[in-house]
């Protein structure tokens, strides 16, 4: 195992960030100081909050195909190179590859000197492994349905890795083969949802089929950046007939592309690496070799994406964040170099007036509860209903759906022989049509019938907050330092406490910087996905209906004694739906607990951070008023020295801001 300091990839990262980012860093951190001198403590946090974040931001790659394309072989080479020497038990980096599928579930691989594991459930629990057991138990077995009983409450792997790669600030995620198993793409697929890019492997001997593609696509998440790698499987070279036959299939049949006249294939995103010979050389410190396979143009082609596009992309959200949380601090600064010029008298009497008006404000926040405990109610009440249609329609269609599916081993002259076999090809049928109905209910419907529901609850959110911005500004107009020519308060409020709302649902404070461009409104979308997804993911980790159906309707299926092959195939499909109907009729009740459960935490989590936001609003804008009112009150002199300093706050804001622009540029001369 070779011990590496460096990488292109890795140096190219690192180089591009520092660059970039000391710039957005210094900035952020002197609108933080500016909002310090104003004692703006919640302002000053958030802004310290995302230079935290923009240092520590992590880019999240996934490496996925159908299962044996080489995608674990592929991420092994891209994982070569270590901090550290680390004991591999013979194996050509830390993911397993077999001549058979081998990939059990997701597992994300992060930066650690000394390696770990832990597997992740559905429910959020985790267990710690040995590096060792992970490397000799995380694989599929022969048997798909001893599989299903050994990984059925394994969501995920976190493996800590020292990977070179991995040191500068990436996470890479193997996930399991498309088309191997349903519920494994479908925890594909919202594992995407997670990373800035994904890498689709394909192999040059079995090269692109019809569903190969349009599985692959419908995986990827709106928005990821897609990678198209060709593994040359065996000794293929790279000659201008398999470009021409990749491009006219890939560019022009998939994507709606001209026909192939010798382009450029990277233009369009597209690789070609010998996978096992870039192992191979990065394992055993020849670069030549891994130049030679193609990996390195690969890596350079990431690299860019990774210094360049990705960070560019990342800079600018927190421009955007950082440059809507600075006009607050204009708020500030205004209002205080108009109060020093009102009647010290007048504004005494007004602001005697305005406490039981500010004490109301701070009761506002309480209101919400009410508010998302309606909507709650009418979110549960929609899914449930949505899901019995969902389930009756399964019900429905099923019979049909089985009836049309080939099974193997009906074609075996000694099928008489194989009826165990039958039965788990009817079962594994019904679980997967089952769990196809369940996705498209979860990525679609589901969220289609959410919508109107959570558009009026972000409706009466917004409402609330206006009312509390509103309020604000009726009692800086009594005051005498709000008029034509002062900021207003109620866009800036608003756009906060959206922003900590996206923050929740996209996870980070980068999503809340665009949720807050969008409004509350923008980020209903963004909710009602991911209850739906969770709900789909809940149910796939809990109900044991969905997870163990191949299992608990085998078990439960007895034909009998049968002395020859005739009938044998829809005998077996019709005891299969015998047996399945009353599992599908106690689905609604017995899943309604989960679906439940996750709707009401998703709403508790949308409704603290939602209240806190507001909370911490109202408690800035009362203690600013208060601090302004205290400066009107000073004696003449330091009434002016405090003037000073607004404006040279004031000035420091600009020039921050200034700053922040100028990082966005070298971030994107960067690569």
């Amino acid at each position: 195992m070779p011990d590496t300091d460096e990488t292109t990839l890795s140096k190219g990262i690192r180089d591009g960030r520092e660059q970039a980012m000391r710039t957005a860093d210094t900035a952020i951190k002197g609108l933080a100081a500016a909002a310090d001198s104003l004692d703006m403590q919640e302002t000053a946090g958030k802004l310290r909050e995302s230079a935290q974040q923009l240092n520590d931001d992590t880019f999240k790659i996934i490496v996925m195909g159908r299962f044996k394309n080489g995608k674990s072989t592929l991420l092994n080479a891209l994982l070569g190179g270590t901090t550290r020497p680390v004991k591999l038990n013979g194996h050509k980096g830390p993911m397993v590859v077999d001549d058979l599928p081998a990939t059990a579930t997701l597992t994300g691989v992060s930066y650690a000197e000394d390696p770990y594991v832990r597997s992740v459930g559905f429910d959020n629990s985790t267990e710690s492994w040995s590096f060792d057991k992970y490397l000799q138990e995380s694989t599929l077995g022969i048997d798909e349905l001893e599989s299903e009983r050994r990984f059925q409450s394994v969501r995920e792997f976190e493996m800590g890795y020292p990977a070179v790669l991995c040191r500068e600030g990436v996470v890479v995620y193997d996930s399991p083969g498309l088309d191997e198993h349903k519920s494994r793409t479908l925890i594909t697929r919202d594992a995407t949802r997670r990373c800035d890019a994904a890498i689709i492997v394909y192999r040059s001997d079995v090269l692109m089929g019809e569903g190969e593609l349009v599985t692959a696509n419908e995986v990827v998440a709106d928005g990821t950046k897609l990678f198209t790698v060709v593994n040359l499987w065996g000794s293929r070279q790279l000659d201008d007939r398999l470009r021409g036959f990749v491009w006219n299939k890939y560019v022009r049949d998939q994507l709606s592309g001209p026909t192939w006249n010798n382009q450029d294939l990277s233009q369009r995103d597209i690789y070609f690496v010998n996978a096992d010979r870039a192992r191979d050389g990065r394992y055993e410190s020849d670069e030549d070799e891994v130049e030679s396979s193609g990996l390195a143009d690969f890596e350079r082609a990431l690299m860019k994406f990774l210094v360049n596009d990705r960070l560019g992309v990342h800079l600018e959200k927190f421009v955007t964040l950082s440059n809507n949380l600075s006009k607050t601090i204009d708020l500030q600064i205004a209002q205080r170099q108009r109060a020093a010029q009102v009647d010290r008298e007048k504004l005494k009497a007004a602001y005697a007036e305005a406490i039981p008006k500010l004490a109301a404000i701070r009761a506002r926040p309480a209101r919400l509860a009410k508010i998302f405990d309606q909507y709650r109610a009418e979110a549960e009440s929609t899914v449930l209903r949505s899901f019995g249609r969902t389930v009756a329609r399964i019900q429905n269609e099923l019979p049909a759906h089985l009836a049309s599916v080939e099974l193997p081993s009906a074609k075996k002259v000694t099928a008489v022989y194989q009826q165990k076999k039958l039965q788990q090809e009817a079962a594994t049928a019904v679980s997967d049509f089952v769990r196809d109905s369940m996705d498209q209910w979860g990525n679609r419907e589901v969220k289609k019938e959410l919508a109107p529901v959570l558009e009026r609850l972000t409706d009466d959110i917004e409402n609330e907050v206006a009312a509390v911005a509103r309020e604000f500004d009726e009692i800086r107009v009594n005051l005498g330092w709000a008029g034509p020519g002062t900021p207003g308060s109620v866009i800036s409020t608003t756009e906060r406490v959206a922003a900590a709302v996206a923050g929740l649902v996209f996870g980070d404070i980068v999503g809340a910087a665009t949720g807050g461009a969008g409004g509350l409104r923008g980020a209903a979308g963004s909710i009602g996905g991911a209850i739906g997804a969770g709900v789909v993911l809940s149910l796939l980790g809990i109900t044991s209906m969905t997870v163990l159906f191949p299992v608990a309707i085998v078990a439960a299926v007895v034909l009998g004694s049968m002395t020859g092959r005739m009938g044998l195939e829809k005998r077996v499909k019709d005891k299969m739906i015998e047996q399945t109907m009353p599992m599908l009729a106690v689905m609604p009740a017995e899943s309604e607990a989960s679906i439940t459960k996750e709707i009401a935490a998703f709403f508790k989590r949308v409704e603290s951070a939602t209240t806190s936001e507001l909370t911490a609003v109202i408690q800035e804008e009362e203690r600013g008023i208060k601090q302004t009112v205290e400066l009107n009150q000073r004696e003449q002199d330091q009434r002016e020295s405090a003037l000073t300093k607004l404006a040279e706050t004031a000035g420091a804001v600009a020039e921050n801001r200034v700053a922040l622009q100028r990082a966005l540029v070298l971030a994107r001369q960067t690569g």
